[in-house]
């Protein structure tokens, strides 16, 4: 990944109004040592509520506020290039 892309945002919308956004260029496993995955599984069966169906899960950070669940939606967001 590199140029414009490196500007893009991911914002990733949860069902009680949380939102979280990441840098496109954080996703991507060859610029970020740790994983940064939506889970829809655990122990072995489908995510619960109040955690699931999908939870987004940022491995690396010193608290989990990115680590957002029943996520509802992933949106990109290309920003302008700087003139």
């Amino acid at each position: 990944m590199r140029g414009p892309e490196l500007s893009d945002v991911v914002l990733i919308g949860a069902a009680d109004g949380y939102h979280v956004a990441l840098a496109l260029a954080e996703t991507d496993p060859l610029m970020r040592g740790d994983k940064v995955f939506l889970a829809d599984r655990c122990s072995g069966g489908p995510m619960a509520p109040p955690e699931g169906p999908f939870r987004l899960v940022v491995l690396g950070d010193g608290r989990p506020a990115r680590s957002a669940r029943q996520v509802t939606s992933i949106t990109l967001l290309r920003l302008p290039s700087a003139p």
